[in-house]
């Protein structure tokens, strides 16, 4: 069975919410909060699991051997994901975050990657074995970047298409061309954008996109929020986004991944499959939380 298979973080949210943030050394009442499942292989593994028409998505990950990485192990059954190769540790607590959004749905977000972190060998050998078995693969930088480098050359050996969310930047990427010439759809947002370019893209966001694709990614698209995309591949070109009045923003660029991989899967059109993810993570942010405001199928 060709599958699309998430290799990544999976945490536990917890969110405050306020008229803003607090500044050093304050202490702020929120005006209510919540706890959600969150990280972005899980948010990808639930938007890619509600949107696809067979129940054909893995997640492979590391959680703690506690009440959280307990929830997020019952969750993701529920949502009909794969999970037998979600690893439980002892010696480290499952990852965990805190986001505060403020007015105007602006959000800070501090993340303790905690079991993350231990995603490495036995992740990577697990992939190889079913490699294949997998159409798809997505990837992101909440788990150590080794891994994901490994993961890419696996897949190009056996021409599976990869998906990587360059975030959280990092620094300690070596032979970073390398890197991206391994990747078939590299997703930054605006600010991962202007991290791997060095400079900022207000303005000329589309040019943007071109220099980034001409670093070795086949295929650049930057999420810009209320903005749309713009992308760059076999052709360059924006999208608006679609217009909804947003309640939180928090996993909407996961919800886009993970719509996104459900049509690459269906060898869609790169239009098509754009239009479909962001109407997708516009949807998914007109209810609070991550992945339990995503859009299931019949939704869009």
């Amino acid at each position: 069975m060709n599958r699309i298979v998430i290799i990544g973080s999976a945490n536990i949210d917890i969110t405050h919410r306020g008229e803003r943030f607090p500044g050093r050394g304050e202490t702020l009442f929120s005006d209510y909060s919540y706890i959600s499942l969150g990280g972005k292989g899980l948010n990808q593994a639930v938007a890619t699991s509600r949107l696809s028409k067979k129940k054909n998505v893995k997640f492979i990950g590391v959680v703690g051997n506690d009440a959280f990485g307990e929830k997020i192990n019952n969750d993701l059954l529920k949502e009909n994901i794969d999970i037998s190769d979600l690893k439980i540790i002892n010696d480290d607590i499952t990852g965990n975050a805190i986001i505060y959004i403020g007015s105007g749905n602006n959000n800070q977000i501090s993340v303790y990657p905690g079991a993350n972190s231990k995603n490495g060998d036995s992740e990577v050998k697990i992939f190889s074995e079913m490699a294949d078995t997998i159409s798809v693969v997505m990837l992101q930088q909440e788990i150590p970047i080794e891994t994901n480098y490994k993961i890419l050359e696996i897949a190009r050996s056996k021409n599976i298409i990869t998906i990587l969310d360059p975030g959280p930047p990092s620094k300690d990427i070596n032979n970073f061309d390398n890197y991206l010439n391994l990747v078939d759809f590299l997703t930054p947002n605006k600010h991962e954008a202007e991290f791997i370019l060095g400079e900022k893209i207000e303005g000329n966001e589309l040019e943007a996109a071109i220099k980034i694709k001409n670093m070795g990614p086949k295929n650049v698209i930057i999420t810009l929020g209320k903005q749309g995309i713009v992308f760059s591949g076999k052709e360059n070109f924006a999208l608006p986004a679609s217009k909804v009045n947003a309640v939180d923003p928090v996993g909407s660029g996961d919800c886009f991944n993970g719509a996104l991989a459900t049509k690459i899967y269906q060898n869609a059109p790169i239009k098509e499959g754009l239009d479909y993810a962001i109407r997708a993570s516009s949807l998914s942010t007109l209810k609070q939380g991550a992945s339990q405001s995503f859009p299931c199928l019949e939704d869009i």
